[in-house]
């Protein structure tokens, strides 16, 4: 029999670290050329924006308000951040502004719903910190629910391992200018230690120094992937729609466990809990209270988007099923 060859042995056959492409066909006035990197290091994880409505968008960023209050420390002041939306990057014409207050306890990310917007238009959103200014953002809303869309063009990317390479695929995407947005299908980050991952040598090595099991472990490995200016310029390009896959927690996770949490590493309820308090604090999408990753969203009367969670209630993977050394693909 042909072996069937799945995404993840062609990613390490190939070499590649992200895997990127593109739907559709060009859209009719889309997005400009990505923002560039935040010049303030109040603001040095950039910004980013998701889950287009045709009212409302989600805005992200995090702030670094004093020396001591790095990613995952639990140290640093509440502060008040300012978020701003305009119809133009100047922001002479600002349709929208608030203050968003964060602190230790959400590791400093902030989280707008900026509501309030009409379909199908650019915004430009930034965010402030006393004298500190972010990065502009670009994003845009989806179409009106009944309106006839004759195109959309999606960037799709996957499995953005930092320790196999520099994500040259999200730089090539920020390039175009013209996506709608872009949908993360998973493992947007992997939980291995310097040099634990089964394929591919350590290009740069994961912080911290050890597998992630703690909270503070989760958000410092989110913290040095949103420090890649490639990841950033993508982020600030447009809207992206995530969901997660495996790597997020630990790789083949399921309802009860997963192929890379061990017995001496405490609670897997506890872990993948952890794991998805830094993912929603550091990731562009909307969550409330006991509020699920699944969700759709709709581009008009031409597409509606299905966001699946594949791993949070899934039963064990079937060990006849799983690819080399027990590691299902």
């Amino acid at each position: 029999m042909t072996p069937v060859l799945d995404r993840r042995t062609l990613l390490r056959a190939t070499g590649a670290t992200v895997t990127a492409g593109a739907v559709g066909a060009v859209a009719a006035g889309g997005l400009g050329s990505a923002a560039a990197s935040p010049a303030d290091p109040v603001f040095a994880h950039g910004v980013a924006s998701g889950d287009p409505l045709p009212d409302a968008v989600l805005l992200w960023t995090r702030v670094t308000p004093t020396p001591d209050a790095l990613p995952g420390s639990g140290q640093g002041p509440t502060v008040d951040v300012v978020w701003e939306v305009a119809t133009d990057p100047a922001f002479a014409a600002v349709v929208g502004a608030g203050t968003a207050t964060t602190g230790p306890e959400r590791d400093h990310t902030v989280k707008v719903d900026a509501t309030g917007l009409a379909p199908s238009t650019v915004y430009y959103y930034r965010f402030r910190l006393g004298d500190a200014v972010s990065a502009v953002g670009a994003t845009r809303t989806a179409p009106a629910t009944d309106a006839a869309v004759p195109r959309l063009r999606f960037g799709v990317v996957s499995c953005s391992n930092w320790q196999a390479g520099y994500f040259a695929a999200y730089r090539h995407l920020a390039e175009r200018g013209d996506l709608d947005a872009v949908v993360h299908l998973g493992d947007y980050l992997y939980e291995y230690a310097p040099g634990e991952f089964p394929v591919g040598s350590t290009v740069r090595p994961h912080a911290p120094a050890a597998e992630m099991l703690t909270l503070a472990d989760y958000r410092t490995r989110h913290a040095q992937y949103k420090s890649d200016p490639d990841l950033q310029r993508l982020h600030a390009a447009c809207p992206w729609i995530v969901t997660w896959d495996d790597h997020e927690a630990a790789n083949d996770a399921w309802s009860g466990g997963a192929e890379n949490h061990q017995p001496g590493e405490g609670s897997w309820v506890d872990r993948r809990a952890i794991a998805n308090r830094a993912y929603f604090e550091w990731m562009p999408v909307r969550n409330a209270g006991d509020r699920p990753l699944y969700r759709r969203l709709r581009f008009g009367r031409l597409a509606e988007l299905s966001m699946l969670d594949l791993r949070s209630y899934r039963s064990q993977q079937v060990s006849a099923l799983s690819g080399e050394g027990g590691r299902s693909q």
